[in-house]
């Protein structure tokens, strides 16, 4: 899910909150807990983008959920959005909320996809030579796609590194294509 204008806006309104209180660490770990809950359950997907079920009854069910796992402040955040009629972008905030943070606290998030899993060596060879290289902590989401044959992509923010196997095939590919040289023999 894309960060909204309206996820972006309630996002900056919890951390501005969640570090004037001095409780951004706390808040950030019970965004996470509830990103988490929003992606692994389809039932809870759909009881938060539901117009049927009205408020109270979702508060309830948050309070089921999560019992005493969040926060006060992350509680009564959710608490107003739902009263609001803003729990439909939850998704959103919870995505805006872990970009602003990251912009806060200077980490940069690097996406790794490879062909097969990395070693932990290799993991943090390639996490210290981005730290190098961008001079940011670095937050690695490692993906394996094995269609990329062997190699790496990076995208580390607006930039991005191909040195797949099939990136380099393909260009390879383009080039005899594109070769104008006919042999004569």
């Amino acid at each position: 899910m894309a960060i909204t204008k309206l996820g972006r806006r309630y996002a900056k309104s919890l951390l501005d909150l969640a570090e004037e209180l001095g409780k951004i660490e706390e808040v950030k770990g019970d965004i996470d807990q509830v990103l988490d809950v929003i992606r692994e359950s389809r039932e809870f997907r759909t009881l938060i983008k539901s117009p049927i079920i009205n408020a109270d009854k979702k508060i309830d069910i948050y309070h089921a959920i999560f019992k005493d796992q969040l926060g006060e402040l992350t509680s009564n955040f959710i608490d107003i959005i739902t009263r609001k009629g803003r729990e439909s972008q939850m998704e959103a905030i919870a995505l805006g909320f872990q970009e602003l943070y990251r912009i806060k606290k200077n980490i940069s998030k690097a996406v790794v996809t490879t062909a097969t899993p990395l070693s932990d060596s290799q993991r943090a060879d390639i996490k210290a030579k981005l730290v190098d290289a961008t001079g940011q902590q670095i937050e690695m989401e490692e993906v394996v796609d094995p269609s990329i044959i062997g190699g790496i992509t990076l995208r580390v923010g607006d930039k991005r590194y191909n040195g797949s196997i099939a990136y380099q095939l393909g260009l390879l590919k383009r080039q005899f294509k594109n070769n104008l040289y006919v042999a004569d023999y």
